[in-house]
């Protein structure tokens, strides 16, 4: 993990260019692309048709964030949204790339989010996480994150911070 470290940055994104690389680098509709055959042709029109609308809902609901790029020299590798809330810092939202993943990029972007809150000086870093998301509930706990609230479909997680 100690080269990841080494190789990882993280930097604020403009909302600009956050939307411009969710339009053309999201990845979650052209991998359901390969390998599938429908009787009616090619799922290109049916994932852009898809895909804009989804990028330009989740803009809207991410409006109100801040957010980061975790980047190696050559690419994206993670993406972090976090809302500041009056004595919280929330991860709206983190994602790994999936060749990424189980490289230690999360700890390492969530271990930023903490030093982050703490210049801010929040008492809490919080995060939603769904129940059936269980390797991400063992990351989270791992790193010391307790349940503040059972929702329907989700939890409600939290690690006090450690002001400096």
């Amino acid at each position: 993990m100690n080269n990841l470290v080494r190789l990882l940055r993280i930097a604020p994104v403009r909302k600009s260019e956050h939307l411009l690389f969710n339009l053309f680098e999201f990845r979650f509709f052209r991998d359901s692309e390969r390998g599938v055959a429908l009787p009616f042709g090619s799922l290109r029109f049916l994932s852009l048709s898809i895909l804009v609308p989804y990028v330009l809902a989740a803009e809207l609901i991410f409006f109100r964030t801040h957010r980061f790029f975790v980047k190696t020299r050559e690419n994206v590798v993670s993406l972090v949204a976090l809302r500041e809330e009056s004595n919280s810092l929330f991860i709206a939202s983190i994602g790994v790339a999936k060749e990424y993943r189980r490289l230690g990029v999360a700890t390492i972007a969530l271990r930023y989010t903490e030093r982050l809150a703490a210049r801010l000086g929040k008492e809490w870093l919080e995060l939603s996480v769904l129940k059936g998301n269980v390797p991400a509930q063992r990351l989270y706990a791992k790193i010391g994150f307790t349940r503040k609230k059972v929702g329907r479909w989700s939890f409600i997680l939290r690690k006090k911070v450690a002001l400096s």
